[in-house]
């Protein structure tokens, strides 16, 4: 499923990019910090090899970078080893479920949305749903909309989870209030609130009234992009 970003979190982040710096300087600046051993910037780097941003795409430079920073302690880094070894390396990296999760592990514990509603799909893989749920409910108090809509799945019949409409038809809400939903999905949340009891319409919309997402610093930063480099280097002169 493709992870989108909460509106509020979005416009945060195109306000801090609406005066986009020049990034024609910011390569040379990290690699003098990259040279100091400096894992944050040595985890801009990697991103630049990954993304094509001011270097050309090298998807191996990329990932050594990332391992490196996440040695060093960078929490970002760490997830994307576990994206690596999560299936997206390649042919540079096998994949290994055990070693994803131990590195993705580390940015969800430190508050990263989109850390925490992948690993718990690792955790929902391997069985071990109490623990699932309990990562995808804290990446979907933070807004995150990849983990409202697997919420809303969950609970509408997923194995081993009791069926609840009130929160499937609750979390949808949230899901399409959050992205650029379809005739389709606004369709088929109508017929289903149509099949549900007064109660629990009453108990739908009591969670959608009472939500508010917040999002961590982390998971901010992680979606600014550029912006948190260009910040890195300022802070750093």
């Amino acid at each position: 499923m493709r992870l989108l970003a909460a509106p509020a979190i979005a416009l945060l982040i195109l306000s801090a990019c609406g005066n986009a710096q020049s990034n024609s300087g910011l390569i040379p600046s990290l690699h003098r910090l990259v040279a100091a051993n400096n894992p944050e910037a040595i985890y801009h780097l990697g991103m630049a090899y990954q993304t094509g941003l001011g270097l050309p795409k090298d998807p191996a430079k990329a990932f050594v970078a990332f391992q490196r920073a996440a040695s060093l302690g960078d929490v970002l880094a760490s997830y994307k080893v576990g994206c690596y070894y999560d299936g997206q390396g390649g042919d540079l990296v096998k994949p290994d479920a055990e070693l994803a999760l131990r590195y993705k592990l580390v940015a969800a514990k430190a508050g990263y949305a989109l850390a925490q509603q992948d690993v718990a799909s690792l955790y929902a893989a391997n069985g071990d749903i109490p623990t699932a749920l309990s990562w995808l409910d804290k990446s979907a108090a933070q807004g995150w909309s990849g983990a409202l809509a697997t919420y809303a799945s969950v609970y509408n019949g997923a194995p081993g989870v009791p069926a609840d409409k009130a929160k499937t038809a609750a979390y949808f809400r949230l899901f399409l209030d959050r992205t650029d939903a379809t005739d389709e999905q606004r369709a088929w949340l109508k017929k289903f609130e149509e099949g549900m009891s007064p109660e629990e319409k009453r108990k739908s919309d009591e969670i959608v009234q009472s939500y508010r997402p917040s999002p961590t610093p982390l998971t901010i930063k992680a979606l600014s992009g550029q912006r948190a480099a260009f910040e890195l280097v300022n802070r750093s002169r």
